[in-house]
């Protein structure tokens, strides 16, 4: 009695199958008459597009170095004076032409170990001024003497990193890249 209920529940279950895979192969194609077109999935992509995880990271460090630009350091003020060298004096006037349209603050680095309070006062209110008469906007308030943002090197450390630098093989850390070198270069 099985076996005949069975020989006729086989073929109803083999369409009831074929017919309910068919329906859910994939629920966003559409089958128009002339051609199969996909639309777009609304669900949460399982990876993200390629570099937006790291994106505020560079966009950070962009910001970064966009603020490093607005230092003044104490070596573009002859020494011990308020007043600019040819070096300081062409960063002045790249600072005061950007400062307008930048929102970080002009930061004059204060002598070494603040041992001159008074002179980097003078040396704040002096490019203040000189930034007022230029026309940047709030200038008194945007002028600061700070610490800079990385500390300097002194002169053995420099020179050091200097002869490290020329001798790491054109900048690239001894991997090649100088003169052909690396993957299969040049004469």
């Amino acid at each position: 009695m099985i076996l005949r209920h069975a020989k006729r529940l086989v073929p109803g279950l083999t369409v009831a199958c074929v017919l309910s895979t068919f329906g859910c192969t994939n629920p966003t194609l559409q089958f128009i008459p002339t051609t199969l077109t996909m639309r777009r999935s609304l669900s949460i992509p399982d990876k993200y597009p390629l570099g937006s995880i790291v994106r505020t990271h560079y966009h950070q460090m962009e910001t970064n170095g966009e603020a490093f630009d607005f230092i003044m350091h104490r070596n573009e003020f002859i020494e011990f004076t308020g007043e600019l060298t040819s070096f300081g004096l062409d960063h002045f006037l790249e600072i005061a032409a950007r400062a307008r349209s930048a929102p970080f603050p002009i930061l004059i680095e204060r002598s070494e170990n603040n041992s001159d309070p008074e002179l980097d006062q003078h040396r704040r209110q002096m490019v203040a001024l000189m930034l007022s008469q230029m026309g940047v906007p709030n200038a008194q308030a945007r002028v600061v003497v700070s610490q800079s943002y990385a500390p300097g090197l002194n002169g053995d450390a420099a020179q050091l990193a200097y002869f490290q630098f020329l001798n790491s093989n054109n900048g690239n850390n001894g991997n090649g890249g100088g003169n052909g070198g690396g993957g299969g270069g040049g004469f």
